[in-house]
């Protein structure tokens, strides 16, 4: 069957190219390394054959004639390129969880809109679900386009479901893809031996990350198995000269943003939590005042000098509610970090929108691994790199990638964190300024202004655009006009492939 596929995909390409008298490889990648690449396909610059309709900025919203079959359809697509396409004309080649997936313009690509939720996955099954060699074809590429302001969460990887199982959290089992979020195509291309160390040959399935916020668009132009990059580039260069009228940029939205307002309380409940009813080795779970969110439920309770702490790791404990607008909090904690890893720390100032979950634990994705960042696209967060090393960051929207990031500065402290418990203390006078404090002494201030929308076309709850982190001595650490600090008050505690002691949880309102 995968030949046959293969057969018929080859040679469509090679009808098509031969059509185009004179026609080069178009946008086809020039240089992509072995392992995980990415190909701008600059559709604007191609040429087609006989193109009805010139590559613009805005979608086609109507083609001029009926668009030729997709190319896992058609009638041939080069004798001498060997690949195993999915065919996503047909729905059972592959699955969605928590979103919705359709065919777009005509049948040319798949358009996956992600649920309620937000970071959800597609698995794509190769071959009615009996796989190929990955020694004969050890390289699986495929094309893509994110949405307008989108991203895909890192956390959510690339996962592999072979003859040696998956999709796993296991080193191996996953690799991490930097998707890019400026809306126009690329061509990735994974080279599974290297990316997938532990995923052995049999491959079935490749699970993907969906955009990471609700509604949220990820699209795929075709996927498959390949024998070399020479093949890929070939089947790239054939299918831009086809479809390279259709292949443009997303458009941004054009609608005009309101205010959305989350559930809030007035004020804090006063929280003291010191964790000595709980039993040592036992699973961490909620509280008075604290949600719990398990990802793995990996959180223990642990000896601490006769007493007892939470070791947070894949798992969340957060305040239970956001607090209103303007309300000056106290918040004191002791901590100790027992390893490295993805991240693993405390975050507080978030909004609603970006994790309604509250899965702290996840990496953001919002910058590229080692993937310091939780989960959440606001706020502010303190994650501990080892030794005296803190990462302080506050998510940003980049216009010129069109997506969010982060702003961060690396922070060496007087301590080790890794040493010994150490008390943090975060004073948040409601309106203008959050001192942090670490063993009674100024770490540092976070100071923030400018309440109202942030230009990320997706974010509709008011933030603090204007964020500048000054260190204990007054010298300006970071600065910003395009943060996402919430105008609302919370705090959580997490860790992710990270483990990170908490005690004596203290939280009242000033």
């Amino acid at each position: 069957m995968k030949k046959l596929v293969s057969i018929l995909i080859a040679l469509s390409i090679l009808v098509c190219m031969a059509a185009c008298s004179g026609a080069g490889s178009g946008n086809a990648p020039t240089d992509v390394p072995q392992n995980a690449t990415e190909v701008p396909a600059d559709n604007k610059t191609q040429e087609p054959a006989a193109p009805t309709d010139a590559a613009t900025e805005a979608p086609t919203k109507e083609p001029t004639k009926e668009p030729d079959p997709t190319p896992t359809k058609a009638p041939a697509i080069g004798s001498d390129i060997d690949a195993i396409m999915i065919d996503l004309t047909d729905d059972t080649s592959y699955n969605v969880t928590g979103g919705e997936a359709e065919m777009d313009q005509g049948g040319i690509w798949l358009s996956i809109i992600s649920g309620a939720g937000g970071g959800d996955n597609i698995v794509f099954t190769f071959e009615e679900g009996t796989g190929f060699d990955a020694a004969e074809y050890p390289y699986i590429a495929f094309k893509y386009r994110l949405g307008y302001g989108e991203s895909v969460k890192g956390a959510n990887h690339l996962y592999s479901i072979t003859g040696a199982g998956g999709p796993a959290p296991s080193e191996g089992m996953f690799y991490h893809l930097d998707y890019i979020g400026d809306r126009d195509w690329h061509t990735a291309t994974i080279e599974l031996e290297t990316a997938f160390s532990a995923a052995g040959t049999e491959w079935r399935s490749l699970r993907t990350p969906t955009a990471d916020n609700p509604g949220g668009e990820l699209a795929y132009a075709w996927i498959g198995a390949f024998k070399s990059i020479e093949d890929i580039e070939k089947y790239d260069a054939a299918f831009n000269e086809k479809y390279g009228d259709k292949l443009v940029k997303a458009e941004k939205p054009q609608t005009e943003k309101k205010q959305s307002v989350p559930d809030v309380a007035d004020a804090f409940d006063d929280v003291f939590i010191d964790f000595e009813d709980m039993d040592e080795g036992t699973n961490v779970s909620a509280m008075d005042h604290m949600q719990y969110v398990g990802g793995l439920n990996n959180s223990t309770y642990v000896d601490r000098d006769g007493g007892i702490a939470a070791q947070m790791q894949f798992d969340s404990l957060s305040y239970w509610e956001m607090v209103k607008s303007g309300v000056a909090y106290t918040a004191s904690f002791d901590v100790m970090n027992q390893s490295g890893g993805l991240f693993g720390g405390f975050i507080f100032n978030w909004g609603d929108e970006g994790n309604t979950s509250r899965n702290f634990y996840e990496d953001s994705g919002l910058q590229t691994p080692p993937g310091l960042m939780c989960a959440g696209a606001s706020g502010c967060g303190f994650s501990f790199a080892g030794g005296n090393k803190v990462i302080v960051y506050v998510p940003v929207w980049d216009d010129e990638a069109i997506k969010l990031t982060v702003a961060s500065v690396t922070i060496e402290a007087s301590v080790d964190f890794d040493a010994a418990y150490n008390t943090f203390r975060i004073e948040d006078d409601g309106t203008s300024k959050v001192e942090v404090y670490l063993n009674d002494a100024l770490f540092v201030t976070i100071e923030y202004s400018g309440e109202g929308f942030n230009e990320a076309p997706t974010m509709m709850e008011y933030y603090y655009n204007n964020i500048r982190v000054t260190g204990s001595d007054g010298a300006e650490l970071l600065k910003t006009d395009k943060a996402l600090f919430s105008i609302y008050k919370s705090i959580a505690f997490a860790g992710r492939a990270h483990k990170v002691n908490f005690d004596n949880i203290k939280i009242s309102n000033k």
